[in-house]
């Protein structure tokens, strides 16, 4: 039934809406991904954006539950009033989000309150799951054309969030989102022939208050807790956003150096007080910068920190920096006699502040030789042709959520075989490899699986002796190894024993000598890959050298762990406590978000029993099956394909921007494509959803193959590469839905029932099974692999022919 009067003009104006409501709840999602992990922690987003996009689902339902609410004659005015409801609650949610503390979760109350947070961010995408809905189902309109619209909409919200974030906070940019729904609302009421004045009106109040917000110093519309700590913007000389970071820098302060790992040596003299600024990225991960001190040989302190003892073996030639932050690594490499020494840090914030902002303060940029790249470390060194003496990696564990995904971790890429062996063949023959992370004496296990990873990549390279290319120091809580192509000679020996002994650096690993650890003894001595691989899959905790298949570094748990409680005493709590709560927030979002959706679908379908009776319980339950199957395996092909080739594309904004946005745009192409494709024939009907299922696995087969032919390829070449690699699915991912929706639109009218009934639950039980996918996906590529979440994905697809079978059967043309 036709809601609209539509003419030509009257249908673009819809088309015009839909795009603007899915552009701007792609654009809240991520704006909303950037403040709760500024507010709380990374995992925590994940969990709450769940409960959130769980509301869209709510919104499907809720049209299929209230008949009467959305009757064909007030469809074209609810679709105009429930674009405003979103508009009006995306900034009422998003101050509240921004005024709860959300810290660990040890108690009920916090349980409470995590799930709260959740509640009040779902309810704009409830305002905006009624109205994408009801344009789906209840418009008139071609259900192919407003799905593609829909979905070239949410990749437009991809893309223009990374700009919108480099001019403006993520609370502003909250703010512009509901501007952006209001203007929808507006071009709703055109549409309609009724001009709402009112929606103008807000979207023009809206816009300005982000504008308004963005300018202002500081900011009135901010977070007022982070990381459950009050958060006092008087105390921040300089507070920046982008689409995957908040970075604040503090006042300048007088104390004593700041140091990672210092040596018990440290002479007094150097331990005069020296004028900082701390610099945080979302609220926690900190790093120091100091001001600059006279000539390229200040900061003496440094060399009695053991994350720069690789200049102490290697003191000349071309240095480089993997994770400039506060300038620490650079200023070490520029005193050790380095020339020249290139930074390369991946925030292009932290860069922008050395070279700009705090330039004087800095003074790193000033000092002869130095050069700051804003790259993602990987892409870079593939395209780099120089040969360095020393590439240095010290504590770079930001943790910082990317708005790909909550739960991803920039630096995983970082900490792989391939990456290693990458950085590897920058080095000279006898070049340096340093990598600093934590040591806990009682049990190592972060510097075990550092030790893992450098002998695999030795073994990996061709050493015979991979224990004859590493060695590792340690002071304090930090462990730096150095990994060297070369075996380390006698002479690099006994010199970073004198090191070591002059310094107060203890030498844990080194060729020729146990160490004198027990549990580091045991890794070092194995002889063989094979080995070490036995060793790693006996013990408690995951010690496996991480792979891009599986880059999770930073999650040592094995699944039997996931539920544990560890008490306060377990000697693995350093490791376990983060990994647990990370871990089991995730399992808590996935068991929440699948008894939501089971509640979700069930719920209202028994107020409907009439309209699920439109179809024969075998059609109907092949009609759950259908949609319930795509919308897991589409979350379980994006999941894979983000965490694929985000590490080909290096940045996450890339990756975001090329990877998300372009695999959505592409899934629309294939939806308008969909329009002119029949579905009468039940051959065809079988057969079309082996198309995505063929370019899943078509795409899985060619990804590794052309990303290492490609590696060193400028960014143009891998972003085009990154889109080919996922358009070829995506067009067959489009064309699922809309086919899917007209055969049963096709089968309800074979019974004699009036088609389209069931569209508003089918499109909620799609939404529904893909927030339940997007756990799947990232537990999937935990604990089995990458290329296993893919495969999934396209086994979803190969089950589909069997539904279409049932769905087709006896219905005609």
């Amino acid at each position: 039934m036709q809601v609209l009067p539509g003419t030509p003009q009257s249908n673009l104006r819809a088309y015009a809406g839909v795009f603007l409501v899915a552009l701007a709840t792609l654009m809240f999602e991520i704006v909303v991904t950037r403040i709760l992990s500024v507010v709380g922690w990374y995992h925590f987003a994940f969990f709450v954006i769940s409960l959130a996009m769980l509301g869209m689902t709510a919104g499907a339902m809720l049209v299929f539950a209230r008949p009467l609410w959305f009757a064909p004659e007030v469809v074209a005015l609810r679709l105009s009033q429930t674009a405003l409801l979103f508009a009006v609650t995306t900034p009422a949610s998003t101050a509240l989000a921004l005024c709860l503390p959300l810290s660990t979760v040890d108690t009920l109350m916090d349980l409470l309150a995590l799930v709260a947070m959740g509640i009040i961010l779902a309810v704009p995408f409830v305002a905006s799951g009624v109205t994408l809905t009801l344009a789906l189902t209840r418009s008139g309109l071609p259900a192919g054309i407003v799905y593609g619209v829909d979905l070239v909409g949410a990749a437009a919200g991809c893309a223009l969030v990374i700009p919108v974030l480099a001019v403006m906070d993520a609370p502003s940019a909250a703010l512009l989102c509901g501007a952006m729904a209001a203007f929808a609302s507006a071009i709703f009421g055109l549409a309609r022939r009724a001009p709402s004045w009112g929606s103008a009106s807000v979207a023009l109040v809206l816009l300005g208050l982000a504008v308004v917000n963005a300018r202002a110093e500081p900011s009135p519309f901010r977070p007022q807790w982070v990381k459950g700590r009050r958060d006092d913007a008087r105390a921040w000389d300089y507070t920046g956003w982008n689409s995957y970071s908040r970075v604040t820098v503090s006042r300048a302060y007088v104390a004593p150096p700041t140091f990672w790992g210092k040596s018990a040596r440290t002479p007094p003299d150097v331990l005069g007080p020296l004028e900082q600024r701390t610099i945080l990225i979302d609220g926690e991960a900190g790093t120091i910068m100091a001001r600059a001190q006279a000539g390229p040989h200040g900061h003496a302190y440094l060399d009695w920190d053991v994350t720069a003892v690789a200049h102490a073996l290697r003191p000349r030639g071309p240095a480089a920096v993997i994770g400039v932050g506060g300038g620490r690594d650079v200023l070490a490499a520029v005193r050790a006699g380095h020339r020249p020494v290139v930074g390369v840090e991946l925030n292009s914030m932290i860069v922008d502040l050395h070279r700009r902002q705090l330039a004087d303060f800095s003074g790193v940029t000033s000092l002869p030789g130095v050069e700051l790249i804003s790259d993602e470390a990987r892409s870079y060194f593939a395209r780099d042709a120089r040969r360095y003496s020393v590439i240095s990696m010290a504590l770079v564990d930001t943790w910082a959520a990317t708005g790909a995904g909550a739960y991803s971790l920039s630096e995983n890429g970082l900490y792989t075989v391939e990456a290693w062996r990458g950085f590897l063949r920058r080095l000279q023959p006898d070049g340096v490899f340093s990598v600093s992370r934590g040591y806990y004496a009682p049990a190592p296990f972060e510097t075990a699986r550092m030790i893992a990873l450098g002998k695999a990549v030795a073994w990996a390279n061709g050493a015979r002796h991979a224990r004859d290319h590493v060695l590792v120091l340690q002071s304090e809580n930090i462990a730096t190894l150095l990994l060297s192509p070369s075996p380390f000679t006698p002479r690099d020996v006994r010199h970073i024993e004198q090191v070591a002994l002059s310094r107060g650096f203890n030498l844990l690993v080194k060729p020729g000598a146990p160490s004198p650890d027990p549990f580091l003894r045991q890794l070092v001595q194995l002889p063989t890959a094979a080995a070490q691989q036995a060793w790693a899959v006996a013990q408690q905790l995951d010690l496996e050298p991480p792979r891009d298949d599986r880059p999770f570094f930073f999650n040592m748990l094995r699944p039997r762990a996931w539920l544990e409680r560890a008490p306060d005493s377990d000697p693995r709590e350093p490791v376990t406590r983060g990994n647990l709560q990370a871990t089991q927030t995730l399992l808590f979002a996935s068991a929440t978000s699948l008894l939501l959706a089971v509640l979700g679908i069930f719920v209202p379908a028994r107020r409907r029993l009439a309209a699920l009776r439109s179809l024969p319980r075998a059609k109907l339950a092949a009609a759950f099956a259908y949609f319930a199957l795509i919308g897991l395996g589409f979350m379980c092909v994006q999941m894979g394909f983000l965490s694929r080739l985000s590490i080909f594309l290096g940045h996450p904004t890339f990756a975001l921007a090329v990877l998300l946005g372009g695999m959505i745009l592409f899934t629309g192409v294939g939806s308008l494509l969909s329009v002119r494709m029949g579905v009468a024939n039940g051959r065809w009907a079988v057969t079309y959803p082996l198309i995505p299922a063929l370019g899943i696995a078509l795409s899985w087969a060619l990804s590794l193959p052309l990303m290492h032919r490609f590696e060193p390829a400028g960014a143009p070449v891998r972003v085009l590469l990154g889109l080919l690699l996922v358009a070829v699915p995506a067009l067959g991912l489009g064309l699922c839905f809309p086919l899917g929706l007209r055969l049963t639109e096709r089968a309800e009218e074979a019974e004699g029932s009036e088609p389209g009934q069931l569209a508003p639950w089918l499109w909620g039980i799609n939404g529904a099974l893909g927030v339940c996918g997007s756990s799947l996906g990232l537990v999937l590529s935990m604990t089995q692999g990458v290329h296993v979440t893919l495969l999934s994905g396209a086994a979803c697809y190969l089950l589909l022919p069997f539904a279409t079978r049932r769905l087709s059967a006896g219905s005609t043309a």
